[in-house]
């Protein structure tokens, strides 16, 4: 059971988030100057498998273009 849990701790892991997201949010503007959504937008995806893992998982719920999604998570 350890093993099993070990890799699914390490597929999880993601390296340097902080600081990937401290260098993000420095290219975005100076730290005294609010963020626009649409700024914050460029960093939904920081998560394993960043957008792609989104697409997968949005075509495996049969997600479409024309459809609304509560994102709650």
């Amino acid at each position: 059971m350890t093993d099993a849990l070990d890799g699914v701790r390490e597929h999880y892991r993601a390296t340097g988030l902080t600081e990937r997201l401290k260098l993000a949010l420095t290219v975005l503007g100076p730290e005294d100057k609010p963020l626009t959504p649409q700024q914050l937008g460029a960093l939904d995806h920081f998560h394993t498998r960043g957008l792609a893992a989104t697409a997968d998982l949005a075509q495996l719920a049969g997600i479409s273009a024309d459809m609304s999604v509560l994102d709650v998570g």
